[in-house]
């Protein structure tokens, strides 16, 4: 009885650490030098020209209203 108590920690244990090597292991190569994040720029390449206009929304969208704002002590936030 003792032992398969002890293999089941055991386990637990192994299972523990490699979850944990698992996440430094993923931290590690998330954080690389070469993230696109903060070094945001404009596109360079690509053929989008600038004389084509972007494509119409759909009629349920809600477009944002111009003028000027009124703020109601934050009631929509």
């Amino acid at each position: 009885m003792k032992s398969s108590r002890a293999l089941f920690v055991l386990l637990a244990g192994v299972a523990a650490a490699a979850a944990v090597a698992l996440n430094l292991l993923l931290l590690g190569s998330a954080s690389a030098g070469n993230d696109p994040v903060g070094q945001l720029r404009p596109r360079t390449s690509g053929t989008a020209s600038t004389s084509t206009p972007p494509p119409a929304a759909p009629a349920w969208t809600v477009r944002p209203t111009t003028g000027q704002t009124v703020e109601r002590d934050g009631a929509d936030d």
